[in-house]
């Protein structure tokens, strides 16, 4: 979505990084991948660097998703924390190598999917080459993000595919911040002195 009021532009594809002082527990220390943003409709993400207290086989059994042949041996994922909202429904943010009839193209390289044909695609081996798998997401009512983030509570940081499938998930937090050439350490010392 491309709007003309600046920010809003920005915002989705996107990451939005929990600024220090979010103590929220949902969202401290989180990196949010932003899906969709309309400020005047609301704004959809997902969470990508907590993973959840749940394992994809698990979830599959529960699905009664079998594996199939191909699917031996492949160490999957984590399952991911998308957010506390309908926690039940999952996401799978993915590369375009595999599409479903409900695939969504997200930004350069992204893809989502929240249908199960994409988890019966990874069970049998034939799924994408590389995703997250997210339990929930996070959402925002009409004017209630751009004003948390006009009040300090997250920080914008450009789109990259990389940080979502590439970077640990223990890690993602300070590389969000470093690539706007914030020192994490420097800013939750000056955040907890204040």
């Amino acid at each position: 979505m491309v709007h003309d009021r600046g920010m809003d532009s920005t915002i989705a594809p996107g990451f939005l990084v929990a600024a220090p002082q979010l103590r929220d527990p949902n969202f401290e220390r989180t990196v949010v991948f932003m899906i969709e943003h309309a400020d005047d409709e609301g704004s959809l993400g997902l969470v990508i660097n907590r993973p959840a207290e749940v394992d994809l086989e698990s979830v599959l059994g529960e699905l009664e998703v079998e594996a199939g042949p191909d699917s031996g041996g492949f160490e999957h994922p984590p399952i991911l924390f998308g957010g506390p909202v309908s926690p039940e429904r999952g996401w799978i943010l993915h590369t375009p190598d595999w599409r479903g009839r409900d695939t969504k193209d997200v930004g350069d390289g992204v893809c989502v999917t929240a249908s199960v044909d994409i988890l019966e695609a990874i069970s049998s081996g034939l799924g994408p080459s590389r995703y997250r798998f997210c339990l929930g997401y996070s959402g925002w009512g009409p004017h209630q993000l751009v004003g948390e983030i006009k009040t300090g509570s997250w920080i914008n940081v450009p789109f990259s595919a990389d940080l979502i499938f590439d970077v640990p998930l223990d890690d993602c937090w300070d590389m969000a911040l470093e690539r706007l050439g914030i020192d994490p350490q420097a800013l939750a010392h000056t955040m907890g002195d204040a």
